[in-house]
């Protein structure tokens, strides 16, 4: 066989494979530099965002931007006193913003989350209406453990947390986003990593795979029948978060600079994008490198943390 002959073709093939990922990465670079449409959805300066798990964390940080950019916020979360003294700080901080807050567990959701769309119309009244719908509630029960060490309750907390109650209350809300004035909405959801598969957090990855492959069906779905509702995911890297025993770094920021690059990327053309430019550096290995390379690093990490779990649940007794 003339080995010669191949030569063109496989130089052909390498420089098309190396065309393409240019295209991709130089794609997802100019991600970074379109300024955010967000103020689309609030021309009235009167709109209002509903943040579900308001009270800590990137939910929190959300509510300062949003209030920060001129919208009206509802924050949604379990306990009633937290959820209070959380509407005390931010009303305190933006006295020109209207609060107001909604009390609902996410776990073991049932057709009481019917009454959040009759509650948000009460709460927003005939001077303005809801145009962000952020999903921002979630997290992992009992991280680093196989699936056979959990219980039948936290496997379904954990689907409820991540996957269920996100479902049904975008289901309550979607008509409310693409009425009135403008008939304009945002559903944004909170997606993760862990959505590639990852060992020791098996429920949690594919409650987030869930959630991936809905915000593409339901983005879908929306311009279909021409709803005028934007709807996209945000992939996370790690965010310090009370809780979350690590130092805020270039790579892992605090909850508000990660709200504000996530409000950032509102328009941006992706359905799924990574919020934080830091975390999409981190997770091209993901797109690139062979799973089993992934596979090894990841499962020495969780075994890390799995062991310092273990640690801690030991100096608790």
């Amino acid at each position: 066989m003339d080995t010669m002959n191949w030569t063109p073709s496989l130089s052909t093939i390498g420089l098309a494979a190396l065309s393409y990922v240019a295209y991709k990465l130089t794609r997802q670079v100019t991600v970074y530099l379109l300024p955010s449409k967000l103020p689309r959805y609030n021309r009235t300066g009167n709109n209002w965002a509903l943040v579900t798990g308001a009270t800590d964390g990137i939910g929190f940080g959300f509510c300062e931007e949003l209030c920060s950019r001129g919208f009206n916020v509802i924050l949604h979360g379990r306990n009633p006193e937290k959820l209070a003294k959380r509407a005390q700080e931010l009303t305190a901080a933006f006295p020109d913003r209207k609060i107001d807050t909604i009390v609902l567990d996410v776990v073991g959701v049932d057709k009481a989350v019917d009454n959040v769309a009759q509650h948000v119309r009460d709460i927003t009244g005939n001077n303005g209406r809801l145009g962000v719908l952020i999903n921002n509630v979630g997290g992992e029960l009992r991280p680093s453990v196989t699936l056979d060490t959990l219980t039948f309750s936290e496997v379904n907390e954990t689907i409820d947390k991540n996957a269920r109650f996100m479902t049904q209350i975008t289901r309550v809300l979607l008509p409310l986003l693409s009425e009135g004035p403008g008939r304009t909405g945002l559903v944004m959801n909170v997606s993760s990593l862990s959505q590639w598969g990852l060992p020791y957090i098996s429920v949690y990855s594919a409650t987030k795979g869930f959630v991936d492959s809905f915000t593409r069906a339901l983005e879908a779905e929306c311009n279909a029948e021409k709803r005028g509702v934007e709807v996209m995911a945000l992939r996370v890297g790690q965010v310090k978060t009370a809780g979350y025993d690590i130092d805020s770094n270039l790579f892992v920021p605090s909850p508000q600079p990660f709200a504000k690059a996530a409000l950032d990327r509102v328009g941006c053309g992706e359905v799924i994008v990574w919020a934080y430019f830091w975390h999409w550096l981190q997770g091209i290995s993901f797109e690139i490198l062979p799973r089993w390379i992934l596979m090894r690093a990841t499962v020495a990490k969780m075994l890390e943390i799995k062991k310092n779990e273990e640690e801690k649940a030991l100096k608790r007794q």
